[in-house]
């Protein structure tokens, strides 16, 4: 429970007010999402939107178990006076289902709710279906060493991911890879070695 955010919800009829409380941060003041605004979202799955300072990118994700899931990605600013602000990102997940359900009773009850954040999981899989490039990398010494310590000071790191999927590039010694995350499909790109020409001071580099 260390990782997930405490969200207090008041509805109206016109409007639903969001606050987030975590171990190490509160919001600095509530985030109102308009019902058109929320209407929209189920329409266009993913939107953008303004309080104030502060704004938000929502998004509505299927889980790999198809449920539904809704994503905000929060960045939090307050004045800092002259003409300066200071701000925080925050990105939370919530069971869409159980949101709605939320909206509902505060609006009909007139009540404040309160919902936690889904919990993250812990460290991803790492799932090799590289052939001729993984074995060419196990069968050199110099880049042995490299690409397990690159593994794992980068993906095994990664909080909400649940499986790195790593297959051959067209590059001698290098990978493509793809995240999947509890609510679908997350980054891809290449995990590339540099410097060939001397495979002992050769180094891989992420390129999304």
């Amino acid at each position: 429970m260390n990782n997930r955010t405490m969200i207090k919800l008041s509805a109206s009829e016109d409007c639903v007010t969001l606050r987030t409380f975590s171990k190490d941060y509160h919001s600095p003041q509530g985030f109102i999402l308009t019902e058109k605004e929320l209407l929209e979202l189920e329409e266009k799955r993913y939107m953008t939107v303004s309080d104030i300072r502060s704004f938000a990118k929502l998004a509505l994700r299927k889980t790999m178990e198809q449920a539904e899931v809704l994503e905000i990605d929060f960045t939090w600013l307050s004045d800092a006076g002259e003409g300066k602000v200071t701000g925080r990102t925050e990105i939370i997940r919530l069971s869409y289902d159980k949101f709605k359900e939320y909206v509902r009773e505060s609006r009909e009850n007139s009540i404040q709710k309160r919902l936690l954040s889904l919990e993250e999981h812990g460290r991803p899989k790492i799932e090799f279906q590289s052939r001729k490039n993984l074995k060419a990398v196990a069968e050199t010494k110099a880049l042995r060493k490299k690409l397990g310590k690159f593994m794992a000071d980068h993906f095994l790191r990664w909080k909400g991911s649940r499986q790195i999927t790593v297959y051959d590039d067209f590059e001698p010694y290098s990978f493509f890879f793809q995240e999947q995350t509890p609510y679908g499909t997350g980054m891809c790109g290449g995990v590339i070695l540099h410097s060939r020409e001397n495979l002992e001071k050769a180094y891989y580099g992420i390129h999304t």
